[in-house]
């Protein structure tokens, strides 16, 4: 391998939003990478991307990609129903790989895709980067170390504009519960990683699920769909540390008030609060321990940065992306498991899957 690791995405469209917004910059801020490749669904796209984007090569075929000897790493950035296909034509090749959450479609497929690579023995990871932000690693640090005491309950509460009763063309897929991309795969699942990350995972669950928007608009083509996912979540249960726990999450909502997390504890509290979903970055902290007599403002240490300055400003989508790709540079030069893998997909997916049960049958669910 060479000294950069040479870096081809799958999904590296000029027209894709997500991969040009943060994985390229991301790749751009590091010393470790080199973006050397990009995949696209034709070859014109392709070409264009590769020339904007400054890479090497254009591809409209992910095997060929994987298999170039220029592409030492391969990114999967496409929409969830295709992870599965990229995946499997990437395995051959043997190189490490990132792909993006949701791992799979299901958890059958997220099951299979974790046994190729670990039969394989690849490096890889899983594009939940809210684990990277520094305020995520900062909680989840003084909780450890006994910040607030015993923690006695959590508190998380989501609220997004998205997801509900109107969209566009590009975010149709959204709303078919077969694609395996919505509201509690992708915001439920960024966000219940990040907050079993830093408070311990749910040993017992309850659930609630509703449709308040039954149809979506899809604005720019003036067109309406049937819409078969959920747009409200509501989860009640219990954690590791015995602290319960709620959660809700809302679609569809005009006036968002973002994301507030709050953590009780016997001598002091934490909140954590961001005007988006969790992996966006923008995280506002505040906490009070047990010599305070109110809420302060709390400042992540500089330890808890290790993206490069230039990005200390970043809103955070990109910075928490720049993290993620740090922590997989040493996982891939080291062998270490810094970043979270396939089998931390699989471990979402099934409470996810929990999730879901409980809301369909009533019956809590045990973990």
């Amino acid at each position: 391998m060479s000294k950069k690791i040479r870096t081809g995405i799958i999904g590296a469209s000029i027209n894709n939003g997500w991969a040009s917004g943060t994985h390229i910059p991301a790749i751009q801020h590091l010393d470790e990478f080199e973006l050397t490749a990009v995949g696209t669904s034709n070859m014109v796209s392709a070409k264009k991307s590769a020339e904007a984007f400054y890479a090497d090569h254009g591809f409209d075929n992910m095997e060929e990609l994987a298999q170039h000897p220029d592409v030492d790493m391969v990114v999967v950035s496409i929409n969830v129903k295709e992870h599965y296909n990229a995946v499997k034509a990437v395995v051959p090749a043997g190189k490490p790989i990132y792909c993006e959450w949701p791992l799979g479609s299901n958890t059958e497929e997220a099951l299979e895709m974790q046994e190729w690579i670990a039969s394989a023995q690849m490096p890889n990871a899983i594009g939940l980067q809210a684990r990277q932000a520094p305020a995520v690693q900062y909680v989840k640090d003084l909780l450890a170390e006994g910040y607030v005491g015993k923690v006695l309950s959590a508190n998380l509460k989501i609220s997004i504009d998205g997801m509900g009763g109107v969209g566009d063309k590009s975010s149709a897929y959204l709303y078919d519960r077969k694609v395996g991309g919505n509201l509690l795969t992708i915001v439920g699942g960024h966000n219940l990683d990040a907050f079993t990350y830093m408070l311990g995972d749910f040993t017992e669950l309850s659930a609630t699920t509703a449709q308040q928007f039954p149809e979506v608009e899809l604005v720019d083509i003036q067109k309406v769909i049937e819409k078969t996912t959920d747009d409200q979540i509501m989860i009640t249960g219990k954690l590791t540390n015995g602290a319960v726990a709620s959660v809700h999450i809302q679609g569809g909502v005009k006036h968002q008030t973002g994301l507030t997390l709050e953590i009780f504890g016997d001598n002091g509290t934490i909140v954590l609060s961001a005007p988006a979903s969790i992996q966006f970055g923008s995280h506002q902290l505040r906490g009070a321990g047990s010599t305070d007599n109110e809420l302060r403002e709390l400042t992540i240490p500089d330890a808890y940065y290790s993206a490069p300055h230039s990005l200390y400003n970043d809103s955070g989508i990109v910075l928490n992306m720049a993290q993620a790709y740090r922590k997989f540079a040493k996982d891939i030069q080291e062998g270490t498991t810094l970043a979270p893998t396939f089998a931390d997909a699989v471990k979402l997916h099934l409470l996810l899957d929990a999730v879901e049960k409980s809301a369909q049958t009533g019956e809590r669910q045990y973990l």
